[in-house]
């Protein structure tokens, strides 16, 4: 039989998916009959939100049912990231062409963008295809039947002490996870770590925010994790990019040499790739200085002795 304390939480739970499944559906619905990248981008956020959600309720939601719908959702998430890291990047590169006159750097800007949009293209069609294979799963509907199940009524509601610990376990364990990498942060060239860091301090901001109802005052603290994670993915981002144009280099100048007999071509493209590596590399330099300065300022501002603080007054 269930304690009055986890009738309480699965009805903080279903509130919780009461919203994040509202906007996921609208998004979604957007993917299907609007072209609009953004809508891409917040079903890929907002399903990576819910796997957060399963993940720190599964004990109430049940292992069976927490299992399945993360598995799903998780599948949904990786269909979508790589069209979105090609959105990203494509508007990066129109931004970039739209500020250059230079003709010998336009040429292989344009090449790249060229082949960024052909490969954008064959995976649209994927896209939709995942909508529907997660469709087909029926994930939300049983969602939806656990929201239904267990009514939250706002009024009255309370925030029991099982709930408050909790939270006090979940940010505690996650802001250790964060602690773990930051050895490294130092050094712009610790890829894995900052990487690492980034994912770690994705979770602690979604987690907490589960948490931001029962602790209104949570919403500054929020606010300068995802400074921490903006900083960290335009520092991944960057990343990602310089192995990415050391391939397109390689890939681009055995097309030619395949296509021409020689490699000669090849010098026309080059300079515009060479410089946007060069701009990428003096980028993430400035996003990684302004990433230390402001996790320096912060931990200085007891920021994480204050994040604990609050979480920590709960019945032990």
């Amino acid at each position: 039989m269930e304690t009055f304390e986890k009738i309480i939480i699965r009805s903080y739970i279903a509130d919780l998916f009461k919203s994040q499944i509202s906007y996921l559906e609208n998004q979604i619905e957007g993917i299907v009959y609007d072209e609009n990248i953004e809508f891409l981008h917040h079903t890929r956020v907002m399903s990576r939100r819910i796997r957060n959600t399963i993940t720190v309720f599964s004990s109430f939601i049940g292992k069976k049912s927490s299992k399945r719908w993360f598995s799903s959702f998780k599948k949904l998430t990786k269909s979508l990231t790589k069209v979105r890291d090609l959105d990203v990047q494509i508007a990066f590169l129109e931004k970039e062409i739209s500020e250059i006159s230079e003709q010998k750097l336009l040429t292989g800007l344009q090449r790249l963008l060229l082949r960024k949009q052909q490969l954008r293209d064959k995976k649209q069609t994927g896209v939709r295809q995942s909508i529907l294979d997660f469709e087909k799963e029926k994930t939300l509907t049983e969602i939806q039947i656990f929201i239904d199940k267990n009514p939250y009524d706002s009024e009255n509601f309370s925030p029991p002490n099982e709930l408050k610990r909790l939270g006090y376990l979940e940010v505690e364990k996650l802001t250790k996870i964060c602690f773990s990498f930051v050895p490294f942060i130092t050094n712009p060239d610790n890829t894995k770590a900052l990487h690492s860091l980034r994912i770690a301090m994705k979770n602690l901001r979604y987690t907490t925010e589960l948490f931001q109802p029962i602790y209104p005052q949570l919403e500054s603290f929020i606010s300068t994790m995802k400074k921490f994670q903006d900083d960290l993915g335009e520092i991944h981002d960057y990343d990602v990019w310089l192995v990415d144009l050391d391939r397109f280099l390689s890939e681009e100048k055995q097309k030619i040499n395949k296509f021409y007999g020689q490699s000669g071509p090849f010098n026309f493209i080059k300079p515009g790739i060479t410089y946007l590596i060069d701009e990428i590399k003096n980028q993430k330099i400035k996003t990684h200085d302004r990433f230390l300065e402001r996790w320096n300022d912060q931990f200085q501002n007891q920021f994480w002795a204050n994040l604990r603080m609050i979480f920590e007054n709960y019945d032990q």
